[in-house]
């Protein structure tokens, strides 16, 4: 038996082929109002292949949302994507930095009383971290365990607490070569 869709049309609910040929253009336009061409019909792409002979008779209505549903995930994959791409750029700079030929060497590594007073600057907890990992030498797993915390809280405080200390360090740096 055919059915009708919302335009009045006769449609079998199990005609994949002909839903796909009719909306497809449609949500390729309703997706290009979020993202670019190629990205659109991507994900236009991925909602048939996702729901191929689960169209319900309301085809229209369910593929325009899982359109917009699919847009929405790609933006917050998108977001996930730059934090850690930014973090990867950050750790990537300080692995040239600190290269053993460079001569450079971490700022925690260095015998520096300044370095030390930074630590004693930091909020308690990430100082806490940081005194372990660099006083005692614990390992991110070890200090995870000491202190009840996962592994990666003890890596963003020790991140976060690094970035404090240089800039700290940096600033400390630039007053002392002014005043002498």
């Amino acid at each position: 038996m055919m059915q009708q869709d919302p335009h009045g049309e006769d449609m079998d609910p199990l005609d994949t082929a002909q839903i796909f040929h009719k909306y497809y253009v449609a949500l390729v336009g309703y997706a290009c109002k979020f993202v670019d061409l190629q990205t659109a019909e991507d994900l236009v792409q991925d909602v048939f292949i996702q729901t191929h002979n689960k169209i319900p008779l309301n085809a229209r209505s369910y593929l325009f949302r899982s359109v917009h549903n699919k847009c929405q995930d790609y933006f917050k994959h998108l977001e996930v994507h730059r934090k850690y791409v930014n973090e990867a750029k950050i750790l990537q700079d300080e692995l040239i930095y600190f290269h053993p030929d460079t001569g450079n060497k971490s700022m925690l590594e260095e015998e520096s009383t300044n370095v030390w007073n930074a630590i004693e600057q930091l909020p308690p907890k990430c100082r806490e971290i940081v005194k372990l990992r660099y006083q005692q030498g614990l390992k991110t797993v070890e200090i995870s365990d000491a202190m009840g915390i996962s592994s990666r809280t003890v890596e963003t405080q020790l991140y976060k607490g690094i970035r404090q200390l240089r800039s700290m360090i940096k600033k400390l740096n630039y007053l002392l070569s002014i005043l002498f």
